[in-house]
């Protein structure tokens, strides 16, 4: 690693992505453990349901999560806050990212993108005295034939998210998006609220920002990403 501070990472043996996080960075310096536990200065979590709780109020913990696009070769990696949010690396240099299209301007049909169990019946009601068709659309592990996420958002004229990668793919489609969680890396872009002018805005330097706040595995096993994510 270059210095004397240590890092271990946390994953979960019967998951292979987590067994992926876990072989990137091995090769990268890094120490690797099927256990929640162990001593170290840098902590990496890979994910909210293995590790995290036992290291959120550690001063020096990594958490990976799903990528905002490139998925499965990337993750977005950060530092994690006591309030759960991430702090993310930063840079001047052009990062990979993917293109956007033109904002759209239509604004009849809506549809409500629903996370991991989540009940967005009230959410859906508030959309229905704007728009004139909503839509909802469950979260996959709650319906697992549901349309694919791509093909769901290009029918529709607006996005309702509280995720941020769901509600990213409505962005980088031109659909103007509202976004419900405050803590979301989305709100720079969107719209806060269901009665609220809708984001038809500028994306190129927040597109900028969000490219420093994941990693490919090869830039993690090659330590380009730990470069980054320790000048913080």
């Amino acid at each position: 690693m270059g210095d004397a501070m240590q890092g271990l990472i946390h994953y979960n043996p019967n998951l292979p992505h987590q067994v992926d996080h876990a072989q990137a960075w091995l090769s990268s310096g890094f120490a690797a453990t099927p256990k929640p536990t162990g001593e170290a200065e840098v902590h990496v979590v890979s994910g909210p349901w293995f590790a995290e709780s036992q290291w959120r109020g550690h001063p020096r913990v990594l958490k990976i999560d799903r990528a905002y696009w490139g998925d499965p070769e990337y993750v977005s990696i950060g530092w994690l806050q006591p309030d759960g949010t991430r702090k993310f690396a930063h840079g001047s240099a052009p990062r990979p990212k993917p293109e956007y299209e033109a904002w759209r301007t239509r604004e009849w049909s809506c549809l409500v993108l629903a996370g991991y169990d989540q009940d967005v019946t009230d959410i859906a009601y508030e959309a229905s005295k704007r728009f004139g068709f909503v839509e909802v659309r469950k979260h996959p592990a709650n319906e697992p034939n549901c349309v694919d996420l791509a093909s769901a958002i290009r029918l529709r004229d607006v996005i309702i998210c509280s995720d941020g990668t769901s509600g990213f793919e409505a962005i980088m489609q031109g659909k103007p998006t509202i976004c419900l969680d405050p803590k979301s890396e989305l709100m720079p872009v969107c719209s806060d609220s269901i009665d609220g002018e809708l984001y038809r805005g500028d994306r190129n330097e927040w597109l900028h920002e969000m490219s420093y706040k994941q990693f490919s595995l090869a830039e993690i096993a090659d330590g380009t990403a730990w470069e980054l994510l320790r000048n913080l």
